[in-house]
């Protein structure tokens, strides 16, 4: 009976450390959404279907905002933003803990429109049509609740 017990469990590790290897393999070739999901979060503009080109000006327009956006916080407020950040709060929640006075708010809301305009001006009809569809199911999803202000 022991040596039943003993074949049966050397056995399951034997296929255990044989199948690891393939499972992990799977994943990687699967194009499945929970990969996806594990990864950088991915918002809208990662559906597109974008250029290389496309995708590097949109890298230097959002690096662009983020540099206006230092000038404009303080370095307490940075390091607010840094932790909740860290902490796993995306960036709107991230915001609202930063204390913004109506000057800041007024600011990062320029420089929020303008990295949106700059980076509609760079994409196609067909893209910029996608994109209008896919934030207008996003507010369908909300219920059309209207954005809550920063802080």
């Amino acid at each position: 009976m022991k040596l039943n017990k003993l074949s049966f469990l050397a056995g399951a590790i034997a296929l255990t450390l044989t199948a690891i290897p393939f499972a992990a393999q799977a994943n990687l070739n699967s194009s499945s959404p929970v990969i996806v999901a594990q990864g950088k979060k991915q918002g809208p503009l990662s559906r597109l279907d974008l250029t290389d080109d496309q995708k590097t000006q949109i890298q230097e327009i959002k690096k662009s905002a983020r540099a206006q956006m230092k000038k404009i916080l303080t370095p307490q407020q940075l390091q607010t933003l840094r932790e909740a950040k860290a902490s796993g709060q995306n960036k709107r929640q991230a915001l609202r803990s930063l204390d913004l006075n109506e000057s800041q708010k007024a600011e990062l809301k320029k420089i929020r429109q303008s990295k949106r305009s700059e980076i509609e001006a760079i994409l196609t009809d067909e893209q910029k049509q996608e994109l209008r569809e896919m934030r207008q199911k996003f507010q369908n999803r909300r219920g059309n609740r209207p954005q809550q202000p920063l802080s």
